[in-house]
């Protein structure tokens, strides 16, 4: 085996959360249609906002002794996942052979905009950590140390994971919901 296709095993086997088969299943099936009319992308990409910047500022403020908030949360991000996943026909998780060329354009574009989504979420987070630091520098020298609680520290990570695993589908249900995509 070539290196190349060690890391393509590797890269599949990481990344690939979706087949052939099962895409070929969701986009003939009709089961989660409800999901797809307007209000019901309305309702989960309403949730998913919520999950991905409301949950995390609850968790980080909220200090539950029994993590029960914390757990919500990570159930949420979970959900939304699922639930934007059936909502897009897998179509954004989709591998390149099991969509047409008209799929694959679609889903390259939209991984264009989750992309860009998701740089502007961290970018505002770097701003948001360095005007942080530079309040909190009061006698000159940059000594700024950042003490998390275990629900912080819940709430940092799975905004980030949130952010990373929910982007892709959210931006082809926006696409979708602003009939800018047909699937």
């Amino acid at each position: 085996m070539t290196k190349k296709s060690v890391m393509a095993t590797v890269n599949d086997w990481l990344w690939q959360t979706t087949n052939r088969r099962e895409v070929a299943k969701d986009l003939s099936d009709t089961s989660w249609d409800w999901l797809r009319t307007p209000r019901g992308l309305t309702a989960v990409i309403g949730f998913a906002f919520f999950v991905l910047f409301v949950a995390p500022v609850i968790v980080w403020f909220v200090d539950d002794g029994s993590a029960i908030i914390t757990l919500v949360m990570v159930a949420g991000v979970f959900s939304v996942w699922f639930l934007l996943r059936r909502a897009v026909r897998l179509v954004a998780d989709a591998p390149d052979e099991a969509l047409d060329e008209r799929l694959i354009a679609i889903r390259n574009r939209i991984y264009l905009t989750a992309f860009r989504a998701l740089a502007t979420v961290l970018g505002f987070m770097g701003v948001a950590i360095l005007v942080w630091a530079f309040q909190a520098d009061d006698s000159g020298v940059m000594t700024t140390t950042l003490s998390l609680t275990w629900p912080q520290t819940n709430a940092v990570v799975w905004f980030l994971y949130g952010q990373v695993l929910i982007w892709p589908s959210l931006a082809l249900a926006i696409s979708i919901r602003q009939r800018k995509v047909r699937l």
